[in-house]
This record gives C-alpha cells, structure tokens and sequence, in this order.
C-alpha cells in the first residue's frame, strides 16, 4: 500500500476510535484536538464515514457518534453483554419462535437499510444477503412501515420522485402506495408478498423508541413457507419483538443512521 493510502487508513481508524470513546457524540473541533490533525482532514474523512452509514451526525448539536450501521459489520467482535449483543438476542428468539430469518432495518431515504439479521433454522429456497444492505422502501415490510409512521405529505416529498423513478407498475401510483399506508397504521404491522423478489415474503411491526419510529424488525423467508394464511400469527411475534427492541433502544446510546425520525 503506498504512504499515502496507509496514512489515510491510520488516521480513519483514529477517528473512528474517537468517536467511538464518546457514546454521547463528539463535535469536530474535539476530534480534530483529540486525534491531532487538521480540521478540515477530519471534516473530509468524517464526511465520508458518514455518508457510508459508518457514524451518524446530529444534526442539532453537531456531534458525531458510531453507528449502528458499523456495529452491524463488527458486532461479533464486541461484548455480548453489550446493547448490541441483547439487540442480536432479540432477533435470535424471533427466529426460533417464528422459524423465519429475522431482522433489523432503519430508515435511510429513499431506502430502507438491513444493518443486522438473524437466519431462521432452514435457509432452503431462500439465500441469506449480505449485511448492511440497503432495499427499496416500497417493495418491503419494514419500508412500508416506517414510512407509515410519517405524515403522508412527508412520504409524498421524500420518496415520491424516486418511487414514480424507479417502481415498477405493478405497485401502482404513488398515491395508491400512500394510501395503502392507513391500513399497515391500523394494523400496527405490514407484509411484503413477491414484491421485493418473487418466491420471497416478509412480515414487519415498527419500532418505537421514545417519541419516533425510524426502525422495524422483520422476518423474511420463502412464500411456500411464510404463507399468508399465518401472517396474522406471525405478526403476533414481530410486533412483540419490536417492543422489546424498542425498549432496549430507549434506554441505550446506539444511535442508528436515521435521516428521518418518524412519529
């Protein structure tokens, strides 16, 4: 690796060790004193550990803090006793309850974001992704969930343009998908049937964490398996597990790499 690239590499390790040291956040004049390089070397690396969901940036108070999106790819390495390692707990008991791969989204406009999973106990018919990943919001159980949780006018200038841009026909107009929001409100729930891929069915319930919704938990399997006959049943769980993931949130510094903070 030449000088230049290894220099680099060093002083983003530095950062993030950091930002990692400071669970409440850390503004950027404090990193750049603490790290002991220049300001505007740290405001180009932050940035762009930002932007690849690795911290998150308040918005209000400027502080910078690790994300859950980094947790996700290096949560095997941290304490199990940990906030994260109870968060994987949760998901572990929704899997073997519902037998299903379960999971963990945030919402990161204009998709929705997969920064940890659990597989079920039978991964036959269906192939395990890589985590984190990111998924169209209106193709999804989770997406369609956390855009549930905010006004219809928000969806509507957030989402709108990439929806009409990019979804296919056969979910209709943007007005018909908002719509289609008031009844997932109503059922506290939503499910996802051949929409993301074909074979492939998914059952989210929205996480609630003080005052907002930005996150929901899933389970996903194949359509022969998850049928729609047990959704209802398989709700029951979701939503459950998304209560106890959403106490666990509200009494914990994990701050997940949310744009949009729900209702």
């Amino acid at each position: 690796m030449p000088p230049g690239e290894a220099g680099l590499v060093r002083r983003t390790i530095w950062l993030l060790r950091t930002v990692a040291a400071h669970p409440e956040g850390i503004g950027l004049s404090d990193i750049a004193r603490e790290v002991g390089i220049p300001k505007a070397t740290c405001y180009r690396v932050l940035t762009v550990l930002e932007r690849e969901s690795w911290l998150t940036l308040d918005p209000d108070t400027r502080r910078y803090r690790v994300s859950l999106g980094l947790l996700s790819i290096v949560g095997g390495l941290l304490d199990s006793d940990g906030a994260y390692g109870h968060m994987r707990g949760v998901l572990r008991r929704l899997a073997e309850e519902t037998k299903e791969t379960s999971g963990f989204d945030v919402l990161l406009p204009p998709n929705v974001m997969v920064v940890a999973q659990v597989p079920g106990p039978s991964l036959i018919g269906q192939t395990l992704k890589p985590v984190p990943r990111t998924q169209p919001v209106w193709a999804t159980s989770t997406g369609k969930v956390l855009l549930a949780a905010l006004d219809p006018e928000t969806v509507r200038a957030e989402f709108a343009a990439e929806f009409e841009d990019k979804a296919p026909e056969r979910f209709g107009g943007v007005d018909a998908f908002i719509a289609s929001l008031d009844s997932v409100r109503g059922n506290g729930f939503a499910y996802a049937y051949d929409e993301l891929e074909v074979g492939a069915a998914s059952v989210a319930a929205p996480v609630r964490v003080r005052d907002s919704t930005p996150y929901a938990v899933w389970i996903g399997g194949p359509t022969y398996r998850l049928t729609r006959e047990r959704i209802d049943t398989l709700a029951v769980s979701v939503i459950n597990a998304a209560r106890d993931l959403g106490d666990l949130l509200s009494v914990t510094d994990i701050v997940l790499p949310s744009a949009l903070t729900g209702r």
